[in-house]
């Protein structure tokens, strides 16, 4: 069961993505980080809004590893 909040963010992946994301595209008003492991835990990438990519995930250390995505306002690196 998949566990969307209010803005967006997603605790545990839905099965058919989950552990298989290669690269990211952001296509919403908000920062979205990308995390390795459920609940937001673990290695993570955040990608900036509104058209932000990541191509490669690889780079990263996330390819096929994606467990949860966290939205919010703050700014990737801050």
């Amino acid at each position: 069961m998949t566990s969307d909040a209010v803005d967006g963010s997603v605790r545990h992946l839905p099965d058919y993505i989950r552990g298989n994301g290669s690269s990211v595209l952001n296509n919403s008003s908000r920062t979205a980080r990308i995390y390795q492991k459920d609940n937001y835990f673990g290695r993570h990438v955040c990608v900036r809004r509104e058209g932000g990519t990541i191509s490669d995930l690889r780079s990263y250390q996330l390819n096929d590893t994606t467990h949860s995505l966290r939205n919010n306002d703050t700014p990737c690196g801050a």
